[in-house]
């Protein structure tokens, strides 16, 4: 299933899969930035991702409750000596480096292998929703882009939360 946006981010396919204990998140996002960010981007300006996996307890006589939130952060950024585009991801300490930006936009679009939550965290016999997003965090950026960021809607990247009903 895929949801559209103009210069933005296109959900384009996404599978949780359990591995004995755990949950391994595996998604592609398609990744299209404005020519204003793209241009930020080429003058140094480090663009920093965020994806982002819930899972929810459907509760039909109260709120739903949120019982796993899942953030990963990671930056793309662009060497003007080197010219390459690199992502650097931290918290699992995975970098890369790209000949050119369609390469690199691949690559941060594709999510791999990410353990999501603990199969302990979630009770027997009792329907989840979950839910995942990638976006540009604009808080993220050197402060002064956040003002333009929040002032322009070219700098609003993110794909809609995709939603489904986990089988168990």
């Amino acid at each position: 299933m895929k949801y559209a946006n103009a210069d933005g981010i296109i959900v384009q396919s996404v599978k949780l899969e359990q591995n004995e204990a755990t949950f391994s998140l595996n998604a592609t996002f398609h990744i299209d930035l404005s020519p204003i960010i793209q241009e930020a981007l080429h003058k140094g300006v480090s663009l920093p991702f965020v994806l982002d996996f819930n899972v929810i307890q459907q509760r039909w006589n109260i709120w739903d409750q949120t019982v796993v939130e899942t953030s990963l952060p990671y930056r793309l950024s662009f060497s003007a000596l080197t010219r390459q585009y690199q992502i650097k991801d931290k918290l699992r300490g995975r970098d890369a480096s790209f000949d050119t930006l369609e390469q690199a936009l691949i690559a941060a679009g594709v999510i791999t292998d990410l353990v999501v939550f603990n199969a302990e965290q979630l009770k027997p016999e009792v329907e989840y929703e979950a839910q995942v997003r990638l976006r540009l965090e604009a808080g993220g950026l050197p402060s002064a882009l956040q003002l333009e960021a929040l002032e322009s809607d070219k700098w609003e990247v993110s794909s809609p939360w995709y939603r489904w009903v986990m089988e168990r």
